[in-house]
């Protein structure tokens, strides 16, 4: 159980070092406009992937217990 709180405590202080890092390094240090752009472009990327897998994870587990979530591509279930 410590070990979860543990890990729960590091990963909210590094969200936090990386917003430390991005706004004094990035946007206030360098005055580089394309690298905060590449890392922002970066984040979306990688938060939109991983909400979608996690969406497809869910809805799998879910139809399971018998839960249909809606589908997000154009292609349904063939009836």
């Amino acid at each position: 159980m410590m070990a979860l709180v543990d890990f729960v405590s590091r990963l909210v202080g590094d969200v936090g070092r990386f917003v430390d890092i991005f706004l004094n390094d990035l946007i206030l240090g360098a005055g580089d406009p394309v690298s905060a752009l590449l890392v922002v472009v970066g984040q979306v990327l990688l938060i939109s992937s991983v909400a979608v897998f996690g969406y497809a994870a869910v809805g799998a587990l879910l139809r399971e217990i018998g839960v249909t979530l809606p589908s997000l591509g154009g292609r349904g279930p063939a009836e």
